[in-house]
């Protein structure tokens, strides 16, 4: 009578070798994965902050030469050929171009694309899930970088002249180039999860967080597209809101400092948090002592003067006006129209939302006297009396608030003995 007994055998030291090998290599490509990505980022740092410092040297040598250049320096062939030259450029560049507001425009569109799509593709492997967590950190770069840009304490308006309402355009695109990295980082990550039978890896803390922040990134895409022109009060308590919560997310998403995105989040956030504070200190500041006396006007106009006008105001610039007997959490924007040391003149017209309200109200209390504050002023006009020799203003509507604030400044700063002339041209719609 006879046994056969199976004797399972030790595993062999080869097999634990190969798989200590593989774990090694593994760990040696994530690594490098990682440097790779941190080059990313210090090289997506460099390429936008290269795009502002041309635009600084560009503002800030046309405004030395028109300030302080002397008249033999501007009547030597050298300079007449420079300014020639800038001049055609300009005027290349100010050509109008089907979906942006300039061939100008558009050029820094197509860099901006450029820059993320080269930065997309260098140092890459291509495997897919290089690829994504590639994506990823473009995303949470580029949400830096619009978060900069929709600053309203932006240091550009000092260095370039273009202030947050001017940087709007390229805020949207980058905001709509973050979405679609956003998106294909989570896309990619989730289809080599399931090649690899990882799937189980999406049930994580850390990757319902991210999924949380794409879905505020979906949010925002929708409410962009479909309720920003309809309903655009609604549209930026949304779209802060989401903003917030993407911040939070990505932080808690990718939380270790050894990775590095954490601190990229802590700046963008950082960056929006301080202007907030700034913000916010600016309204109580001038809400201290301040009023606003409502005037009706007709066809639905309401004229408000504050008692009190920030020292830098300026007329054509714009302000947050702040009442809260309208809106207790809601500042909007307006441009003034006149400004003096002890008042300041604004002229709304009203359409939906705060302004009808504001509107139907003054009519009701014609000449009431409101608490009220502003945060501002806003914007950034050039010194037409000491660089232009003619002026010529043109206004559509409601827009004349704008274009009058403009042509009352430059009467205000031109001296007696210029020869600067201004031609408003004023365009309303016949009842």
């Amino acid at each position: 009578m006879s046994s056969n007994f199976s004797v399972q055998s030790p595993p062999s030291r080869n097999s634990t070798a190969i798989a200590a090998a593989a774990a090694k290599k593994s760990s040696a490509v994530r690594a490098v994965q990682l440097q790779n990505n941190e080059k990313t980022a210090k090289y997506y740092a460099a390429a936008m902050a290269g795009l502002i410092i041309v635009f600084t040297l560009f503002h800030w040598s046309r405004f030395l030469y028109s300030r302080y250049a002397t008249r033999g320096l501007r009547k030597s062939k050298f300079m007449k050929a420079q300014v020639s030259l800038a001049r055609l450029f300009r005027h290349f560049l100010n050509r109008e171009v089907p979906g942006f507001t300039s061939l100008g425009h558009a050029l820094l569109v197509a860099i901006y694309l450029a820059i993320n799509i080269i930065l997309t593709v260098t140092n890459n492997d291509f495997h897919i899930i290089s690829v994504g967590k590639r994506l990823g950190w473009m995303a949470i770069l580029n949400v830096c970088f619009i978060t900069f840009l929709a600053l309203k304490n932006t240091p550009l308006a000092f260095l370039t002249a273009y202030s947050y309402e001017s940087l709007n355009p390229l805020h949207q695109i980058g905001g709509y180039t973050t979405i679609i990295c956003a998106f294909l980082h989570v896309t990619l990550q989730c289809v080599y999860f399931h090649q690899e039978n990882k799937l189980s890896i999406l049930r994580e803390e850390a990757q319902f967080y991210g999924m949380t922040a794409v879905t505020a990134f979906f949010v925002v895409l929708v409410t962009a597209i479909a309720v920003r022109k309809l309903r655009y009060e609604l549209f930026y308590i949304i779209h802060i809101t989401m903003y917030m919560l993407i911040i939070v997310m990505i932080a808690l998403h990718r939380p270790e400092f050894a990775t590095k995105t954490i601190i990229i989040t802590i700046v963008a956030g950082s960056m929006w948090g301080l202007d907030r504070i700034l913000r916010g200190s600016r309204i109580l500041y001038n809400s201290i002592n301040n009023h606003a006396t409502l005037h009706p006007l007709p066809n639905g106009g309401t004229r408000i003067v504050l008692r009190r006008s920030p020292s830098r105001t300026v007329p054509g610039t714009h302000c947050f006006l702040w009442i809260p007997k309208i809106r207790l959490i809601e500042t909007h924007p307006f441009t003034i129209v006149s400004a003096t040391p002890t008042s300041l003149d604004l002229v709304i017209a009203a359409y939906d939302g705060f302004t009808n309200d504001l509107h139907q109200y003054a009519v009701k209390n014609s000449g009431v006297s409101l608490r009220a504050s502003i945060d501002g002023p806003y914007g950034a006009l050039p010194n037409f009396a000491k660089v232009a020799d003619k002026v010529i203003l043109i206004a559509g509507g409601s827009g004349a608030s704008f274009t009058f604030g403009v042509a009352l400044d430059i009467i205000k700063k031109v001296s007696d003995s210029s020869n600067l002339s201004i031609d408003f041209i004023w365009t309303v719609r016949e009842q």
